[in-house]
C-alpha cells in the first residue's frame, strides 16, 4: 500500500528505454571518440588537402585558413578569378557546418539520432565514386563537394577521448598540444595534460602523414587517389558500425 505504483507496462526494477540507451551508448561513444578513429580521420583530412592542392588548382579542401589567406593575396593582386576559386570552398565548408548543425535540431534529430555515421558513410561513398572520375572532370565541383563533406566530418566528430579536436585541419590541434605539453612539463606530475598532449601530438602527426600520402598518391593516381582515402575512412567506419550494432542489441533484447 505504501509503495508508489509503477508506470503501466514497466516493472519496478526494469530499466527504462532511456536508461538502456544510456548504458549501451557507452560502446558507441568509446568508438566515436577513440584515438584510432581520430587518427584515421586526421590522416584523411591531410590526404584530401594534399589531393586538392596538388591535383586541383592549388586550393585547400579542408584548411580554410589557407584559403582565406590565398583569397586575400589574389584579391590584392587583382586576380579575381583565382580569388573566387578560394572563396567557393569556404562557402561550401560553411554550408556543411550549417547542415551538420541542422541535423541536431530536435525536429530532425528524431529521425537521425547520431549523424556521424551517416555523414561518414556519405563521405566514403562519394570518394569511391569520385575516384573514378576522368582527369578531365572540372576541379571546382570536386573541391566543393570535398569541402562540404569535410565540414560534416569535423562537425560530427569533434572529440578524441574527452578533448575537443579538429579532424580536418591542424592549427587548433597544434595550439592545444602546445598548451597541454607546457602544462604537463610545468605542473609535473600532470597525467591529464600529459595524456592530452600525447593524443593531440599523434593527431597532428597523422594529419601530416596523410598529407604526405595524399601528395604521393595524387601524383601517381590523380583522381583514383580518392579511393585510397576512402579505404582509410572505411577503417574508421567499421568500428563505428560494430559499436552501433552493440548499442542496438540491448534495446532489441528488451523488447
Amino acid at each position: 500500500m505504501g509503495q508508489s505504483a509503477a508506470a503501466p507496462g514497466i516493472q519496478p526494477d526494469q530499466p527504462t528505454g532511456s536508461q538502456l540507451g544510456s548504458a549501451s551508448g557507452v560502446w558507441s561513444n568509446a568508438a566515436h571518440n577513440s584515438l584510432f578513429v581520430a587518427l584515421l580521420l586526421a590522416a584523411s583530412g591531410g590526404f584530401l588537402d594534399a589531393f586538392t592542392y596538388f591535383g586541383h588548382g592549388h586550393v585547400f579542401a579542408n584548411a580554410m585558413t589557407g584559403n582565406v589567406v590565398l583569397l586575400g593575396i589574389n584579391a590584392a593582386a587583382g586576380e579575381t578569378r583565382q580569388a573566387l576559386s578560394h572563396l567557393w570552398p569556404i562557402l561550401a565548408f560553411l554550408l556543411g557546418v550549417a547542415v551538420a548543425k541542422a541535423l541536431r535540431v530536435p525536429r530532425v534529430s528524431r529521425f537521425v539520432q547520431d549523424p556521424s555515421l551517416p555523414a561518414l558513410s556519405l563521405e566514403i561513398l562519394f570518394l569511391c565514386a569520385a575516384g573514378w572520375l576522368p582527369g578531365s572532370f572540372p576541379s571546382q565541383p570536386l573541391v566543393l563537394a570535398i569541402s562540404f563533406l569535410a565540414a560534416l566530418q569535423s562537425s560530427t566528430f569533434p572529440r578524441v577521448e574527452k578533448w575537443a579536436y579538429n579532424s580536418t585541419m591542424t592549427t587548433g590541434n597544434l595550439r592545444q598540444f602546445g598548451e597541454a605539453a607546457f602544462a604537463a612539463l610545468v605542473n609535473r606530475p600532470d597525467p591529464e595534460n600529459g595524456r592530452k598532449a600525447k593524443l593531440l601530438a599523434a593527431v597532428c602527426l597523422a594529419f601530416s602523414a596523410g598529407a604526405v600520402a595524399g601528395a604521393s598518391a595524387t601524383s601517381a593516381l590523380h583522381n583514383r587517389a580518392l579511393v585510397v582515402c576512402a579505404l582509410l575512412l572505411f577503417c574508421a567506419w567499421l568500428p563505428l558500425v560494430i559499436a552501433d550494432r552493440r548499442q542496438r542489441g540491448p534495446g532489441a533484447a528488451g523488447n
